[in-house]
């Protein structure tokens, strides 16, 4: 396992990159931001020491779905390469319910967005069966989620 150190602001992994490592955050926060230096960036989370990013691809073998970037000078993580994820784990059992912890959270985050925009289309499309305008409200969600779908499809 390699140890990196970034600066504040540093990209260490870019959206669409080829994944083949996984990082364990030894000090210092980063942020996952989807659609880096483009008018639809957008800050997907922010994660600290302690927690790991990266395992999605490096299990899936796809390319990076967001970029990760360094939110302090000093932030150091442990770089886990594919040929080191089984004897990292099993030097850090721990950390296998890390991963699962944060994994299932964000299905649980995706699963709640995805039935609540399913709830705003039916509501929508029951409003227009009537015959009724539809409201500026629902319209709003509409447009919120439309937002939300774009950025789903990049993680």
């Amino acid at each position: 396992m390699n140890t990196k150190t970034f600066k504040k602001d540093e990209v260490i992994v870019r959206q669409g990159e080829y994944a083949s490592t996984m990082y364990d955050i030894v000090s210092g926060k980063v942020k996952v931001v989807a659609d880096l230096g483009t008018p639809d960036e957008k800050d997907v989370a922010e994660i600290a020491a302690g927690e790991v990013f990266g395992e999605m691809g490096l299990i899936e073998c796809l390319p990076r779905s967001t970029s990760v970037v360094a939110l302090e000078d000093g932030t150091t993580v442990q770089e886990i390469s594919a040929a080191e994820f089984s004897d990292y784990f099993k030097s850090s059992p721990d950390k296998v319910l890390g991963v699962m912890r944060q994994l299932s959270a964000r299905l649980r985050e995706t699963n709640e967005k995805y039935a609540e925009a399913c709830r705003t289309v039916y509501d929508t499309v029951e409003t227009e069966k009537k015959g009724e305008k539809k409201s500026g409200g629902l319209l709003s969600r509409l447009n919120f989620f439309h937002k939300e779908y774009r950025n789903i499809r990049t993680k």
